[in-house]
């Protein structure tokens, strides 16, 4: 028998049930009692309300794997949405994305200190011909700007804007001497000039770095194979040491100074004198109060907060990036813009890149 036959479309089980009840009342009432038949009628009724049950569960059953699937199904949809927020949050939090590679190419002798971006990512400012001091602007409304340096006998190796803009701190290493200059740019009411802030012999002055108020300049001397950092007011010409290591970094509130020793980056609180290592790696750069970026020697971009404890270093993702050897990274102001400092094999020359957050 077909199964719509057996079971007749339309047809309540329920009914079914409730009509087998009341035939055995009946019977008991119009007729004697037959134990026999009553047994019977029993067996029927149990048979048929299990053959009910079994339907029911074979239906619950088929239905079980859909609603499971469908769960499912919603549970991956809602998992590929939060990975997709996540992953967009994340992108947009954290990794610096290249907008314009190769905004100047320097000979491949040419050092990464020889070129840096002013604090409001408007001009770039760069050693050329060896003694001139060039401005690129990054903006329509900067124009460039070209300041002929003292003559020398040796060359420029450094150049570090001040946090106002309008001065640049310039080293020149000529034979055994070496000099640290302050340069202030032209404007349009003056030529532009440059005053000796200090010079010794037997040298090796390196990596400038302004203050937070540009009232003094802290940089590396070098003498021996041994590197220090020393720090030179720039108005009472007053100087001394700070520490062992090379390339300070003041952090843009002058809590924190960053510097390299030993091959790895360490970060001094400058109240309490105490010291702390991040890693190992290279030029370290301030792109906040508490967040800096330093460079691994494989070329990766690291970013630590020095505000966590203990302090939390991770990679810094960067988009668009040609497979150039990236050795440093400078943030300007605000921590939304950062020039890349990179070197090319072939042709060999030093690849400067503008990347934003």
């Amino acid at each position: 028998m077909r199964e719509e036959e057996k079971y007749p479309q339309g047809h309540n089980d329920d009914q079914t049930v409730a009509q087998l009840l009341t035939h055995l009342k009946r019977m008991r009432r119009s007729v004697p009692v037959n134990y026999q038949l009553k047994a019977d009628l029993r067996k029927q009724l149990l048979e048929r309300m299990k053959e009910l049950e079994a339907k029911k569960g074979q239906a619950q059953g088929g239905q079980q794997p859909w609603k499971r699937r469908k769960l499912l199904w919603i549970s991956c949809a809602a998992l590929v949405v939060a990975l997709s927020v996540g992953v967009c949050l994340w992108w947009g939090r954290g990794a610096v994305t290249i907008q314009k590679h190769e905004v100047l190419t320097l000979p491949a002798e040419s050092s990464v200190e020889q070129v840096d971006i002013d604090r409001s990512a408007t001009q770039i400012a760069y050693i050329a011909h060896q003694s001139e001091l060039r401005t690129l602007p990054i903006d329509g409304d900067t124009k460039p700007a070209t300041v002929k340096l003292p003559p020398t006998k040796g060359k420029y190796v450094a150049v570090a804007w001040s946090n106002q803009g309008k001065q640049i701190a310039v080293v020149e290493q000529a034979e055994q001497m070496s000099r640290l200059w302050i340069v202030e740019l032209p404007t349009a009411y003056s030529m532009g000039s440059s005053r000796l802030l200090k010079e010794e012999e037997g040298v090796a002055y390196s990596s400038p770095s302004w203050s937070q108020h540009d009232d003094s300049i802290a940089y590396t001397r070098s003498k021996g194979g041994n590197d220090e950092i020393w720090v030179s007011s720039t108005i009472s010409f007053q100087e001394w040491k700070l520490t062992e290591g090379s390339q300070p970094e003041w952090s843009p509130d002058g809590r924190f100074l960053a510097f390299r020793k030993e091959g790895a980056v360490q970060v001094m609180e400058m109240r309490t004198g105490l010291i702390s290592m991040l890693g190992q790696g290279q030029w370290a750069s301030w792109r906040s109060e508490q967040e800096l970026t330093y460079t691994q020697p494989d070329g990766q971009l690291m970013v630590a907060n020095v505000g966590d404890e203990p302090f939390v270093t991770k990679e810094l993702q960067l988009r668009n990036q040609h497979a150039a050897e990236l050795i440093r990274g400078n943030w300007a102001a605000k921590g939304k813009q950062i020039l890349l400092i990179s070197r090319e094999s072939q042709p060999r020359e030093l690849v400067v890149s503008l990347a934003s957050r």
